[in-house]
C-alpha cells in the first residue's frame, strides 16, 4: 500500500508541476493592435523635384516629413513569435498629397531581451497616391500605374522592421522602419497593445 501512495503522490506532483510553471510564464497574447504616427522619409537618392516637397528638411529633399498614421492588427499563430499582420496607412506623402498603403504579411520575432524586442515582416503591399501628374513641372517616369486621379504600385513583397520597448505587461512603445529600397526609408512611432 505505501508503494501505491508513493506512486500516486509522484503522479500528483508531476501533474501539478506544469501548472506551477505556467503560472510564472508571461500571459499568452493572441492579438495585438498597433497605432503609429507616420513619419519621416529619408530618400536614398537625390530627387529631380525637391521643390515639390514642401515639408523637406534639406534643399535637395533627402529628408522629408510625411504627416499621417498607420493602424495595424496582428494575430499570433505560433505563440508570440510568428503572426499575421494587416496594416493600413494614410498620410500626406513627400509632395504633400494624399497617399496610403494596404499591407498583409507574416511577422516573426528576431530577438527579445528584457524589455526590448525586434520583429521583422514581409508580405504583399499596395501603395497609392493622388496623381502627381497634376503637380506643375512633374514629369511622369512610369514607375507608378495610373487609374483616374490616382497612381499605384503593387509589391508582391514589402518588408518592415519593428523595434518594441515594453512599457507595461501588454503595452509597447513601437518604432518601425519601412525600407522602400531603392527609393527611400520611412519611419514611424506609436503604441502596440497586446491582448
Amino acid at each position: 500500500m505505501p508503494r501505491i501512495l508513493h506512486l500516486l503522490l509522484c503522479l500528483l506532483l508531476l501533474y501539478q508541476l506544469p501548472l506551477g510553471v505556467q503560472a510564472q510564464e508571461q500571459p499568452a497574447y493572441k492579438n495585438a493592435f498597433t497605432v503609429k504616427l507616420f513619419g519621416l522619409s529619408v530618400h536614398l537618392k537625390e530627387s529631380p523635384y525637391p521643390e515639390m516637397f514642401p515639408n523637406r528638411i534639406d534643399n535637395k529633399g533627402y529628408i522629408t516629413f510625411n504627416y499621417g498614421a498607420i493602424a495595424g492588427y496582428e494575430r499570433f499563430v505560433v505563440r508570440d513569435v510568428i503572426s499575421v499582420r494587416v496594416e493600413q496607412g494614410l498620410y500626406a506623402d513627400c509632395a504633400a498629397v494624399l497617399a496610403g498603403f494596404t499591407h498583409i504579411g507574416w511577422r516573426g520575432l528576431i530577438f527579445r531581451k528584457n524589455r526590448h524586442s525586434l520583429n521583422g515582416g514581409v508580405g504583399p503591399t499596395l501603395v497609392y497616391r493622388r496623381d502627381w501628374n497634376n503637380i506643375k513641372d512633374y514629369v511622369d517616369d512610369g514607375y507608378f500605374e495610373r487609374k483616374g486621379d490616382w497612381q499605384y504600385k503593387f509589391y508582391w513583397y514589402a518588408g518592415e522592421l519593428e523595434y518594441n520597448y515594453k512599457l507595461k505587461e501588454n503595452t509597447d512603445l513601437s518604432l518601425n522602419l519601412v525600407p522602400g529600397i531603392p527609393e527611400l526609408v520611412s519611419f514611424g512611432v506609436g503604441i502596440r497593445k497586446r491582448f
